[in-house]
């Protein structure tokens, strides 16, 4: 089962890749909480705003990371 976090992850993925490929993100209330370019970052700042949730932090991938090579 998913959490909320992950369900807004899962319905904006697109979203994230076109706006933040090869960034890290965090979501935590079922809001995009911090952008950047370290998992600190943007951990500490979803846990700054929801001190009671942890957070889902992901690396954005970039679209070269789903080329397939044959």
């Amino acid at each position: 089962m998913l959490t909320e976090d992950q369900k807004w992850i899962y319905e904006h993925f697109g979203e994230l890749v076109d706006k933040y490929a090869g960034k890290y993100v965090s979501v935590a209330g079922g809001d995009l909480v911090a952008v950047g370019d370290s998992v600190k970052e943007v951990d500490d700042a979803a846990r700054a705003k929801y001190p009671k949730v942890v957070p889902s932090v992901l690396r954005v991938p970039q679209e070269e990371d789903f080329e397939c090579l044959l």
